[in-house]
């Protein structure tokens, strides 16, 4: 209106012989415009702003299941220690929340046929193992929820005291990084938010957790009205990524690159970086799972947002993942089935590249040449063999288990020297840890380490790098004796393996005892209690 009102003005001017009024007043007219096309602008961004956040509000009022906790975990079947801590936290909300539904939203393997899909072939012939409150309830269980839980029992030892509603996932194939071979980061995180979408409209809980690694799903479920947590095992990025691009070290996530590939790659995970600690702010409870994921989420999560003076996100909080030591602990440090002579070395990790179970074998094979030609003190050395157990998710894990099978008989190392089990149930891990006398881990910075946790609890002596979890928070000495061993190239872990085979038998007891004690912590019930603890914050 005032910009007509101006033309207008210009006009009778001009009109009246004032050409150079006439001028001004045009300019003044363009200025008003332009303001005024800004601030239409502005104000159509204020308006979506605000439909959208009442329309998440209004969706939010009647879509919200209320008292029901939804677990994101894209694959709960991959059978590594994110998936144990999945089922030990499920398994603690129940117990401590009974009137709380827990959903889980997931992928599934095809269904069988229907004249197999038969509650026996879930449960066997123990089916009281699943009582609920009541019979008709347990009738009302679904199919697949028995199998999750069949498959919590059968594969970690975790029993499910109630019936759980699983929603199928139907996108999580976008999750897959070979997908995205160049802006993996930014592409996969971005598919993430497709995978929670679809999870999200299913089934909306009042209480969303994710304890898989989605952060970028933590602001969509606060717009739909869910109160969220997060489990984080591993940052997506940290800051020793950031420094391994900037000096160009290779590994098996950062190929060598020039000085100018590097500048950008450093500035592109810098970026992310920047977008992974402002999605992370949006969980109300921040959980890790050691003091060295801790540290680096406390670096990166942002506390608060410019436009506030205070820190409105919680300080992230660790709660060290659930192993299971009390059942482990019962396997006798000294047996008949531990044999010295011709001692086991066990590898538990899912076969993936950052576990590195390449170095394994090149230690394994470098203790053993330094076996040949010496005296009976390394003969235990010369007959011993190394044990890989794993996961294998995808076709190229089992590529990749091939070509270590491979590379180990390239070092002059026999089927039996160095033996592969892939996708082998508990029972039958647990019978290895007991046989077991060293266990060896590689994987640089790994989050935490429950693998280790479990050969301590065994009894099997832990060899492991000397980076992240394990050197932060397990392998430490227990008043002045040691635990376990630390190491990081090939030459260091052939000089642990032999000096952890080769130490004298009462050495090798205090070492076992004192390894024992200090894993108590660690327990599936420290865990349970601090879990529960800690989702209270948004109960």
């Amino acid at each position: 209106k005032e910009s007509k009102h101006r033309t207008s003005i210009d006009d009778e001017a001009t009109r009246r012989g004032g050409g150079a009024m006439a001028f001004r007043s045009s300019g003044a007219a363009a200025a008003a415009a332009s303001s005024s096309s800004s601030a239409g602008v502005l104000g159509g961004i204020f308006l979506t702003a605000t439909a959208t956040a009442l329309g998440a509000k209004a969706f939010a009022s009647t879509r919200v299941r209320r008292n029901t906790v939804g677990f994101l975990h894209p694959v709960a079947r991959d059978g590594g220690g994110r998936e144990r801590v999945l089922w030990c936290a499920v398994r603690a909300i129940m117990t401590a929340k009974p009137g709380v539904k827990v959903l889980l939203y997931t992928d599934l393997p095809p269904m069988p046929p229907s004249g197999e899909k038969d509650d026996k072939m879930v449960l066997s012939s123990s089916s009281e193992d699943f009582s609920v409150e009541g019979e008709e309830l347990e009738d009302q269980e679904s199919f697949w929820s028995r199998h999750m839980r069949r498959r919590a029992l059968d594969k970690f030892g975790v029993r499910l005291p109630s019936p759980l509603e699983v929603v199928e996932l139907k996108s999580t194939g976008l999750l897959n990084p070979s997908l995205y071979p160049r802006l993996t980061l930014v592409l996969q995180s971005l598919m993430s938010v497709a995978v929670g979408g679809e999870a999200l409209l299913k089934a909306t809980p009042e209480y969303y957790v994710d304890t898989c690694g989605v952060p970028f799903v933590l602001p969509l479920a606060r717009l739909l009205g869910c109160r969220t947590a997060c489990y984080v095992h591993y940052p997506v990025i940290s800051t020793n990524m950031l420094r391994r691009v900037r000096q160009r070290k290779e590994m098996y996530n950062n190929r060598s690159t020039g000085a100018l590939t590097s500048f950008a790659k450093t500035a592109y995970y810098k970026v992310f970086a920047l977008l992974y600690g402002c999605v992370g702010s949006f969980a109300q409870v921040c959980v890790t799972n050691s003091s060295w994921t801790r540290g680096h989420v406390r670096d990166i999560f942002w506390r608060r947002f410019w436009w506030q003076q205070e820190p409105t996100a919680p300080s992230p909080s660790t709660v060290f993942p659930p192993c299971n030591t009390e059942e482990l602990t019962e396997i006798p440090l000294k047996s008949g089935a531990r044999n010295l002579k011709k001692p086991i070395i066990l590898s538990i990790g899912q076969f993936r590249p950052e576990k590195d179970h390449a170095l394994q074998i090149e230690a394994f094979a470098l203790a053993l040449r330094q076996a040949e030609g010496s005296g009976s003190n390394l003969r235990a050395i010369a007959h011993s063999r190394l044990v890989l157990v794993g996961g294998c998710r995808t076709e190229e894990d089992a590529r990749r288990v091939e070509g270590l099978r491979q590379m180990a008989r390239d070092l002059g190392l026999s089927d039996q020297q160095c033996e592969f089990h892939v996708n082998v149930p508990y029972s039958k891990i647990k019978d290895l840890l007991s046989r077991a006398v060293v266990g060896i881990h590689t994987m640089v910075d790994e989050h935490f380490g429950i693998g280790v946790v479990e050969y301590m609890a065994s009894g099997v002596i832990a060899v492991a790098n000397n980076s992240g979890g394990p050197a932060a928070d397990i392998i430490a000495p227990v008043h002045g004796q040691a635990t376990g061993y630390l190491a990081s190239t090939a030459e260091e872990y052939a000089s642990a393996l032999v000096n952890a085979l080769c130490i004298s038998d009462r050495e090798r007891e205090k070492m076992q005892v004192a390894a024992r004690t200090s894993i108590q912590r660690f327990s599936e019930k420290s865990f349970d209690d601090g879990f529960v603890g800690a989702m209270d914050g948004i109960f």
